[in-house]
């Protein structure tokens, strides 16, 4: 465990100082992942990723102030039909998948949304896919989106270009209310777990945060702790890339990754529209409407001083939509007789 700890700390370093966009999060990534493909000894921090991603959502809850609350309301339709028209593009593209490779519907079906892992895996065994492919599907998806997004959005705006529409006062870091909102956030957290909510640490996170915001109590995460939440997803992204997952994937890989390209092209151009339309900033659409994981999104975010919280509220309106609609449009997409 400190072996892999420290490798995913040199990497990430060294990504960092190399100026890669979420270099932190990336390197350490790389650098487990190549110790598990030679088959070195590889272990997690139990926990870890979930702290990460709750440090995550403190960070971003922190950042919902009154004013910008009352401005996600009135996104909130525009937020539905975003997520409506990524959620059928997915749809569509599984269908390609499933022909091209000979992939049973359903497997390629629940593979292709953009959910969580976990949860796709168990809808998909639910209905007669197989749930080993559905998560080394979904997690290539994640791999994918999260090396390419911030590429593209510092390619748009490097430098901290880029400025929420309302500005969040700098806060100073306060230890005690940080370590209350911690405390806060881990009794949520298994609250919501043991309710089996998706994102429930990242989202007992943000609960925790946005009440401390709204209730106008002044602290902010530390960058140090940002940097090690990157490490932390780094490293359990990484350890997912074993050689199983690649020698089980490697008949719907290509296709896979294809699918998944082209559902990023799709969500920038759909993020270019809506941001024309609506005024909205675009590159905070970009990463809000990306096909990836909402902590990954969250850290480019921050990084490159996007809006975060739209980020954070525009991914979360579509796992709930993915969840709330999976079933029915299976039933519209598949086959009949895959459906009984």
């Amino acid at each position: 465990m400190a072996a892999t700890a420290i490798a995913a700390a040199i990497g990430g370093g060294v990504a960092n100082a190399a100026g890669i966009p979420l270099g932190f999060l990336i390197g350490a990534m790389f650098a487990t992942a190549a110790l598990s493909l030679f088959n070195l000894p590889v272990a997690v921090v139990p926990n870890s990723r979930q702290a990460a991603q709750g440090l995550i959502g403190i960070g971003a809850g922190l950042r919902l102030t009154p004013e910008v609350a009352e401005r996600l309301a009135g996104l909130f339709p525009v937020m539905l039909a975003s997520a409506f028209a990524l959620i059928l593009a997915a749809c569509l593209i599984s269908l390609a998948i499933s022909r091209l490779t000979r992939l049973d519907p359903d497997t390629a079906f629940f593979m292709s949304l953009p959910g969580g892992i976990a949860e796709m895996a168990v809808l998909s065994e639910r209905y007669g896919g197989v749930p080993g492919l559905v998560s080394i599907g979904q997690f290539l998806r994640i791999l994918f989106v999260t090396l390419t997004i911030p590429q593209i959005v510092f390619a748009f705006g490097r430098d901290g270009a880029v400025q929420p529409e309302i500005p969040v006062p700098h806060a100073e870091v306060v230890i005690l209310p940080l370590i209350v909102l911690c405390i806060a956030a881990i009794v949520l957290a298994r609250l919501l777990s043991g309710k089996r909510v998706p994102n429930a640490w990242l989202l007992s996170g943000i609960i925790a945060g946005a009440v401390a915001a709204l209730f106008e109590w002044h602290t902010a995460v530390p960058v140090e702790g940002l940097e090690l939440a990157q490490t932390f997803i780094g490293i359990s992204l990484g350890a997912r890339c074993t050689r199983a997952v690649f020698r089980d994937g490697y008949r719907f890989l290509p296709a896979n990754l294809a699918g998944t390209a082209t559902l990023v092209a799709f969500s920038t151009a759909l993020a270019f529209v809506i941001g024309r339309a609506f005024n909205i900033d675009t590159i905070s659409l970009i990463l809000a409407l990306a096909p990836g994981g909402i902590a990954e999104m969250s850290l480019v975010s921050g990084q490159i001083g996007a809006d975060t919280v739209l980020v954070v509220a525009f991914h979360l309106v579509r796992v709930v939509m993915v969840l709330s609609l999976a079933v029915l449009l299976r039933r519209i997409f598949l086959p009949k007789e895959r459906n009984g």
